[in-house]
């Protein structure tokens, strides 16, 4: 009570005025900075229309940033955030978050409606009578953010947009109301003095658009900068540049005009249209871009084209985040999930169901994809499209614009995800038929991501159960014993089911030993060979399996000469010993991070704790598969190769006959690269390439039974 009566006081001592729409909506613009950033409705108090909702949400940012607990620590706040003071930045500064305390202490039910803005409109007052325009105003608001608050760049940058949104955006307040709208009790502020920055900004786009191009010479980005300016109609800034060998790679941003649609920009912005326009030809590539449509255009698409999904992802998310648009984000909330987040677990259950029944051999994975096609590619289709969203689930955000109680995965809409899972089954195959051998090889089509694919939804599982707000009581824990259970049990149900699928052949003859013979002599832990065939795998080349499996395509025995076929396969054996280590601590580490976190945190656990634990678990999940599968894994095999005594001449002879036999020709960067790694002299490769071994002839084809496909032990 005693608080209640001090914040009367406050309120009488300002002085009283009206409160029309507009005056109401002008006076929240003047917080609306923060409100943008914050993914708030700008012309409600509460900033949603519900503000049940969002109650929870205010009490949390006023405690977090004020350490307001109840509405006894109100007074002292705003009389603190009252003070008068000479310096124009500090006004601006207090004012603009005096606001933002009020809009969040009504929504939180610690100020009523009118108590809230007894203490808005007169700070909105203040800040017009301070300021010349809402451009001067927005300007010092994020001086004063870069100099007394936050110097991290993502969060500079995340207001710099809002800024150009409340500027540029049709329903923005600063847009619908003149800065010299009277506020009431007969004050009129004097005419903006900006006018011609302020019809500049207004003709500004309401899109952002990224690119990154690569120029042979630095002094070429000036004319990148007007080959854009003149397509465009405004200069790009560049965020970023560096030197990647001869060439100079630059980050660009720019504005969409409104007069263009994505369409006609991606045609307009094709490096061949840009290149034409500068002095060296020199803009090679263009790699990102996004159009959006604020506040509920009849047109939402969001294309994303990326190289770099983790930083540029990020960055789009915090863009589209202060233009409160209706970004498609995927959320687990502790109520019922939705639709598609419940699909992504169901499928992620099933395929960690799989995924284990194939750990045991190829043939698990075989007899899926054989005997319940649908099924195992529904699951395996659902993860793929689900796995963009988990690759960025580091980031993980439990703001207003996803409610209270959230952990989020991060949803780049359906658009964007199949453009890139497409982009994976062109890049991974040749043909869309070598999806099948693929799978029969044990493979998931993408190996990049199948590892993640499978841990994931348990490093999942784990955050939600090791929420601090949900203690790991027994109902939880019987939970978890009961998962675990039940995907073991039907683990076991898959690999005896499996047994009745034999994948290989009757007779390896010669290739038998020699194969065990080399795996013996470098210290492969090879476990089964097999030999696929030719109707069953097109698939030229063989595949090293994660688990000690080799599988070895008929038509290789069929093409290849032997030496070149044992420089092949040996290769192939050094990846299996490289991954077989490798791919354990991969699945094992993000749990083992989440768990120590929750335990070392037991005693005062909080939900930044188990943030942090789902970000330090989720990036090292990442990148702990991608270090094994990218390049890394590739040159340490090949280091490996080489040290094993392999034979890499064979190796180059059989890679150069394998791209002869599908229509390609073998890359010389590859080759070359080879040849250096394990000490082939460069003269011979063109002879490699051309001619290989054919004094060593074939091995025999095996006689198949394709029924009963025996594997070789």
């Amino acid at each position: 009570m005693a608080a209640r009566i001090l914040l009367a006081a406050i309120c009488l001592a300002l002085p009283a005025l009206s409160q029309t729409q507009a005056q109401r909506e002008w006076a929240l613009g003047a917080g609306a900075l923060l409100a943008q950033m914050n993914g708030e409705r700008l012309d409600l108090l509460g900033g949603a229309e519900d503000t049940s909702k969002v109650a929870e949400t205010r009490r949390r940012q006023l405690f977090d940033s004020w350490e307001v607990r109840s509405q006894t620590d109100l007074p002292s706040l705003v009389q603190a955030l009252l003070r008068d003071d000479p310096d124009p930045m500090r006004i601006c500064w207090n004012y603009a978050r005096l606001i933002n305390v009020a809009r969040w202490a009504s929504a939180a039910g610690y100020l009523d409606e009118n108590e809230a803005w007894a203490i808005i409109l007169p700070a909105a007052e203040r800040l017009q009578k301070t300021f010349a325009s809402w451009q001067e105003l927005g300007q010092a608001y994020l001086d004063a953010r870069a100099r007394w608050f936050e110097r991290r760049i993502v969060y500079r940058r995340q207001a710099e947009y809002a800024y150009r949104v409340l500027l540029t955006n049709q329903h923005s307040p600063w847009r619908k109301y003149p800065w010299n709208l009277d506020l009431g009790n007969g004050y009129h502020a004097p005419p903006s003095v900006d006018k011609t920055a302020w019809l500049e900004l207004a003709a500004h786009p309401e899109g952002l658009m990224c690119v990154r191009v690569t120029v042979p010479d630095h002094r070429d980005a000036v004319q990148y900068e007007d080959a854009i300016e003149t397509a465009v109609g405004c200069r790009p800034h560049i965020t970023s540049q560096r030197r990647d060998g001869p060439d100079w790679i630059l980050d660009t941003e720019c504005f969409q005009p409104k007069t263009l649609h994505g369409a006609q920009i991606v045609a307009q912005f094709r490096p061949e249209a840009i290149a034409g326009q500068l002095r060296r030809e020199g803009v090679t590539q263009l790699i990102t871009f996004f159009e959006h449509k604020p506040h509920g255009s009849a047109s939402e698409i969001l294309p994303v084209v990326s190289d770099n999904w983790f930083r540029d992802g990020w960055r789009w998310y915090l863009d589209m985040r202060s233009l409160r648009r209706p970004f498609p984000d995927t959320t687990l909330t502790y109520g019922v999930p939705p639709a598609h987040v419940r699909l992504f677990l169901i499928g992620a259950v099933l395929l960690v169901a799989i995924s284990i029944a194939g750990a045991f051999s190829a043939r698990g994975n075989a007899w899926w994809s054989s005997r319940f096609p649908l099924f195992y590619w529904g699951c395996w289709l659902v993860l793929s499209v689900s796995y963009y969203g988990l690759a960025i689930a580091g980031f993980w955000s439990g703001g207003e614009g996803l409610g209270a109680d959230v952990r989020g995965l991060i949803w780049y809409g359906t658009l964007a995800l199949f453009l890139r899972w497409g982009t994976e089954i062109i890049i991974a195959s040749s043909a869309w038929r070598a999806i099948v051998p693929n799978m029969l090889m044990g493979r998931i089509l993408s190996m990049s991501f199948s590892r993640v694919m499978a841990e994931v939804p348990v490093a999942t599982v784990l955050v939600l159960l090791c929420d601090p707000q949900r203690p790991l009581n027994l109902p939880t824990v019987i939970a978890l014993l009961g998962l675990g259970a039940a995907i073991a049990l039907t683990a076991w149900h898959f690999r005896m089911r499996a047994e009745g699928l034999r994948g290989g052949l009757t007779n390896a003859g010669e290739l038998h030993d020699e194969v065990w013979a080399m795996a013996k002599r470098m210290g492969v832990p090879l476990r089964r060979l097999y030999i696929l065939p030719e109707e069953v795998s097109p698939r030229l080349g063989p595949r090293a399996g994660s688990h000690g499996d080799l599988l070895i395509p008929e038509r290789l025995l069929r093409s290849a000469y032997r030496r070149e076929v044992d420089g092949i396969v040996g290769y192939q054996l050094m990846l299996i010993k490289t991954k077989y280590v490798n791919s354990f601590w991969a699945g094992l580490l993000p749990v083992v991070v989440i768990l120590v976190w929750r335990i070392y945190n037991a005693q005062n656990a909080s939900s930044a704790n188990v943030t942090l634990a789902a970000q330090a678990g989720m990036v090292i999940s990442a990148f702990a598969t991608f270090g094994q599968t990218l390049r890394g894994v590739h040159k340490r095999a090949q280091a490996a190769f080489k040290v094993s005594g392999g034979d890499a001449e064979g190796w180059i002879a059989g890679l150069a006959h394998l791209a002869r036999l599908s229509g390609t020709e073998v890359a010389k960067g590859l080759s070359e690269e080879i040849a250096r790694q394990c000490g082939v002299e460069l003269e011979q490769l063109p002879h490699l390439v051309e001619t290989g071994f054919p004094e060593t002839g074939h091995y025999a084809v095996p006689i198949y039974d394709h029924d009963k496909l025996v594997p070789v032990s």
